[in-house]
């Protein structure tokens, strides 16, 4: 892909269910115009699903006992 880690993560995020808007904490008229540039970026399946697996919850301690209650 020829975009910036920023693009990346902003369309990942957006695309994940529940999320309506990412926040943004732009604080230049260059990084916004970078966050903007995301709208039409769509993400190769294969990248989505790796960022899905490495960014996955991991159950600790009580979480796991909560799934019995």
């Amino acid at each position: 892909l020829a975009v910036t880690p920023l693009q990346v993560a902003l369309a990942w995020v957006r695309d994940r269910p529940g999320v309506t808007a990412p926040i943004v904490g732009a604080r230049t008229a260059q990084q916004l115009m970078a966050a903007l540039s995301v709208e039409s970026l769509s993400l190769p399946d294969e990248i989505c699903r790796a960022l899905d697996d490495v960014s996955a919850p991991v159950h600790r301690y009580p979480d796991h006992d909560w799934s019995t209650l």
